[in-house]
């Protein structure tokens, strides 16, 4: 208890305290002086994000690194554009999850705001120009006197310097036909991790890289690649590591054509690799194309994979996004009347910890909209709606599901037939089971965190339902761990021998 009190008392000297009430609550969010008018963009998103201090999990964590999905925190948002001498005010009129600002139960709060001015990428840290404010602590007591909180905004996102490295090279072009689906122009970028030892003289294979979601290509500065000896140093000296960058105005795009983010698959395979293996002294087969991703990574690769055979040779692919659409994490798309229940009527989950549920699909998708209405956060589940789904009436990615009720549309439901992996494979296995027989590798948890094991359950399934070739390397492995704990698992370790293995048997070591 005095440890307790103690930490109470040290966020109160950190913060300034403002005490407030049950009654009516509302946050006034001001532009510091020293905020350069006017701002980029007319309007924004305006946000202002809280965390209960009984959160033990995010004792050490800021509002404004929300929303969190172990512990999800309130959060109010409003569209505002701020003008000189203005401010705004987040009551209960505003967008609330998961209640308005005057319900918020006694105690004690930490509160930030940011202003998020462009929809280019999930990450509003990377959007220069966003604003944010200085952490207040507040206080809610039992009384019911009014009480306003104020936030300044004070900070702004600065462009993004990528680290300078003799091992990795940032390379970017202009993407004319995503620029032409746009309306504006559109960068295409990549990290590209030299091998060790590298020598110009000689060609090298290339490892495609997609990062999971909120990831990019500045992942490539992460390189673990040292001199040494082993499976993981020979891998290392004979290929390019070349990370991609998956972000787009909503959040990661899979690497698939969609109708809402345009060409993206197509822009990877004719203009961005291409344009690298232009540049840099890359073998030019699909035996020397390798892919690796985990989660929305892993499905990328799988998507490129089957769509793209004569581009790659072979693909390593974990915990991927949903591969089969009767298991939508737990939903059945098809058949189920609602996202957020199951038959009896009970919330189902979308994040869990082992045995315990930390998020259900009703939280963390009416916590999205918040952050961006009608479809428009870039977080994961308006990710998917814009890659999978057509564009709605207002030019936004169609919703799955109402966002307040969770019933599932069915057309916009069927539309999602195309991107369904499982499903393509059990309607063409002339086209697609040669592909997974020989150049798909994929691995998952039988514990996955967010549930995806049970879609890769599903696809074992119907592979299974095949003969094989005895020689054949593709497979489909489900092991025990989480979606982060199988990296320690022995399956995923044996990646890079493998990865060698294939290299060594199409000629391409020296």
């Amino acid at each position: 208890m005095l440890f307790s009190r103690l930490c109470v008392i040290s966020l109160l000297a950190a913060f300034p305290l403002e005490v407030s009430t049950a009654g009516e609550r509302s946050f006034s969010v001001s532009l510091d002086d020293s905020v350069e008018l006017p701002l980029p963009n007319k309007n924004g998103r305006l946000l202002v994000l809280l965390i209960d201090d009984k959160s033990s999990s995010l004792k050490r964590a800021n509002p404004i690194d929300g929303p969190f999905s172990n512990d999800p925190q309130p959060i109010f948002g409003i569209d505002h554009r701020f003008e000189k001498g203005t401010e705004a005010v987040l009551d209960d009129t505003s967008d609330c999850f998961p209640i308005p600002p005057s319900q918020l139960p006694p105690g004690l709060y930490r509160a930030q705001a940011r202003w998020d001015g462009s929809q280019s990428n999930s990450d509003w840290k990377r959007e220069p120009g966003n604003l944010w404010s200085d952490v207040v602590a507040f206080e809610v007591s039992a009384s019911k006197d009014a009480q306003q909180i104020r936030l300044v905004l004070k900070h702004a996102v600065k462009p993004m310097e990528l680290s300078k490295s003799n091992r990795v090279e940032w390379f970017e072009m202009r993407s004319p036909l995503l620029s032409q689906f746009r309306g504006t122009d559109v960068t295409l970028r990549a990290g590209v991790v030299l091998p060790v030892n590298y020598s110009a003289s000689r060609k090298y294979a290339a490892i495609y890289e997609v990062p999971g979601f909120g990831g990019d290509h500045s992942d490539a500065a992460n390189s673990r690649r040292t001199n040494g000896s082993g499976v993981a140093a020979s891998l290392a000296e004979n290929t390019f590591r070349i990370v991609l960058d998956p972000e787009g105005p909503n959040g990661h795009t899979l690497f698939a054509d969609s109708a809402n983010n345009g060409p993206c698959g197509q822009a990877l395979i004719e203009e961005l690799i291409p344009a690298i293996e232009a540049k840099f002294p890359l073998i030019s087969e699909p035996s020397a194309r390798l892919l690796r991703g985990h989660s929305s990574g892993g499905w990328s690769t799988l998507w490129l994979a089957t769509e793209y055979p004569k581009v790659f040779g072979a693909c390593w692919s974990s915990a991927p996004d949903p591969v089969d659409f009767r298991r939508f994490q737990k939903v059945n798309i098809y058949e189920q009347p609602n996202f957020y229940t199951d038959a009896d009527g009970k919330d189902l989950p979308s994040l869990r910890s082992k045995d315990r549920v930390q998020m259900t699909i009703r939280q963390e998708s009416q916590g999205e909209d918040v952050l961006g209405p009608n479809n428009t956060s870039a977080q994961q589940w308006d990710s998917w709606f814009a890659v999978f789904g057509p564009k709605s009436q207002q030019g936004n990615p169609a919703a799955l599901f109402d966002p307040k009720s969770g019933l599932i549309a069915p057309a916009v439901a069927e539309s999602y037939r195309a991107f369904d992996i499982r499903l393509r494979l059990a309607n063409q296995p002339e086209r697609f089971l040669p592909i997974f027989q020989k150049n798909i590798r994929l691995i998952c948890g039988t514990e996955d965190s967010y549930y995806l094991n049970e879609a890769v359950s599903l696809l074992a399934e119907e592979l299974n339902r095949h003969p094989r070739i005895p020689t054949d390397r593709g497979y489909l492995k489900l092991v025990p761990g989480d979606h982060g704990s199988i990296f320690a698992n022995p399956a995923l370790q044996e990646i890079p021998g493998q990865m060698l293995e294939h290299l060594r048997s199409a000629g391409h070591l020296r």
